[in-house]
């Protein structure tokens, strides 16, 4: 019997461990590269987040495939080291219940980045999956 739990036991953690993508990181943060990170938030979005997603970077005319983000970059210490006054940021907002993208001005400085960086956050609750987006630039 204990034979048969094992077994079973065994099967199962296989076939859940083979069906999950595998990533060279365990949360964006943890990320070496800009490689799969917008690979990492889109597995773990349902399909209305996700193409809100790709529709807020479509918005501001960046290409999904080359988005360079804060996570690898160390640049998340810098700019905050240096104060507001070293970036501008904007933050951009969606859920899949309302589906309008809010655009906010955070900051605004005369210093700019050499490109932009971005920062994606997503919550869950109550059936409503709310996307927060950074763009420092």
């Amino acid at each position: 019997m204990s034979k048969l739990f094992l077994l079973s036991f065994l099967s199962l953690l296989n076939i859940n461990v083979l069906s999950q993508k595998k990533y060279s990181f365990e949360t964006p943060w943890k990320a070496t590269s800009n490689d799969s990170i917008m690979d990492w938030f889109t597995d773990r979005l349902d399909n209305t987040s996700d193409s809100l997603l790709f529709e807020t970077f479509n918005r501001l005319g960046v290409d999904t495939d080359s988005v360079e983000w804060i996570y690898p970059s160390k640049e998340f210490y810098t700019l905050h080291k240096n104060g507001w006054d070293f970036y501008s940021r904007r933050i951009y907002t969606v859920n899949n219940k309302d589906k309008e993208i809010v655009i906010t001005q955070k900051n605004t400085s005369e210093n700019k980045l050499p490109n932009s960086l971005f920062m994606l956050s997503y919550l869950y609750k109550d059936g409503v999956t709310s996307l927060v987006l950074i763009e420092y630039y």
